[in-house]
């Protein structure tokens, strides 16, 4: 391939790539045995290490990171383009399956408010649709946030919070296996909406003290202030992975975007889905609410990447990259 035959398809899968997640490659994918690939811009040639015995060696598979810098609390969009059959991601000690989207074998990595700061290596194993194996090696740049502090007053003893703690564990366990889904088709696309209108009350990550306690418990997500009834929508497509009423959310809507992504609306006065329905991107679920451990009527939003919580507000102003 021409060098600007091949600029013009790496820009246009890159253009592809930010609007949503990618999938898919030529089923006659040249062999090729990667080593190490660092991708370029696209009017130079990649530098590369890979041993290539094809009719065509220009065309190997490539691997597109949505950042190389990213904070605390961020999502990472990895995608390897090509005749790619199967692969995994391993960054900060965790392994994610690639899955399928539209342009490219993908997976959204996420990065916990507690990830340790530095160059961290991302390894991205593949395998090619004709049996070959390969390896992307990248370095990722995790940056620490300054996390705000906000003290909430309950009714109770100083520093306790007034729920039963075997309650509280019930509902954890339930999250975490929910949030443990690993559906493999990618079900959301384009941009990622904000879920409800009203001002931003309490942000993702906000260290906090309850009744004066100490500060330690950090929130999960991010909180829109509106009135009780106010319509809450789904941030992008999927499918309703629960929807019930719970001890510390609420009422809470929690939809599986695929690919390991899910987000989750609580504080809910009312339901409008019901497990196990498909929803589109901006689709009536709920009604916010002030259910569950809440002072007032709000809107708790929060997205889980492969089980960890990251900041869902990035999902909306392009700050993740993607």
């Amino acid at each position: 391939m021409r060098t600007q035959a091949r600029a013009g398809l790496a820009l246009a899968l890159l253009a592809a790539l930010l609007l949503a997640a990618c999938g898919g490659g030529a089923a006659d994918a040249p062999r090729v045995e990667v080593r190490a690939v660092t991708p370029a811009p696209v009017d130079t040639p990649a530098p590369t290490t890979a041993t290539v015995s094809a009719a065509d060696p220009d065309e190997p598979p490539e691997l597109i990171v949505s950042a190389d810098v990213v904070a605390q609390g961020s999502a990472i969009l990895v995608s390897v383009t090509g005749g790619v059959r199967e692969g995994e991601a391993a960054f900060l000690g965790r392994v994610h399956p690639l899955g399928q989207g539209e342009f490219s074998k993908y997976t959204v990595i996420g990065v916990g408010m507690e990830a340790p700061p530095g160059e961290h290596p991302l390894v991205v194993r593949f395998t090619l649709a004709n049996g070959s194996a390969g390896v992307f090696e990248r370095r990722i740049d995790v940056r620490e946030t300054a996390w705000e502090t906000a003290h909430i007053v309950y009714e109770g003893e100083p520093g306790a919070i007034p729920l039963d703690d075997a309650e509280r564990a019930r509902e954890e366990a339930l999250l975490a296996e929910t949030y443990g889904l690993e559906t493999p088709d990618k079900l959301w696309s384009g941009g990622w909406r904000a879920p409800a209108g009203g001002p931003v009350t309490s942000h993702f990550g906000e260290v906090r003290s309850y009744n004066d306690g100490p500060s330690g418990a950090r929130h999960g997500g991010a909180d829109f202030g509106a009135p009780e009834g106010t319509p809450v929508y789904a941030a992008n497509g999927g499918r309703v992975a629960l929807a019930r009423q719970l001890a510390v959310r609420g009422g809470m809507v929690v939809i599986d975007h695929g690919g390991g992504v899910l987000s989750g609306y609580a504080h809910l006065s009312a339901f409008a889905v019901a497990e196990g329905q498909t929803v589109r991107r901006g689709q009536l679920i709920a009604q916010v609410g002030n259910t569950g451990l809440s002072t007032a009527a709000h809107l708790h939003w929060e997205i889980s990447v492969h089980g960890v919580l990251v900041d869902p507000l990035r999902f909306t102003d392009g700050r993740n990259g993607f």
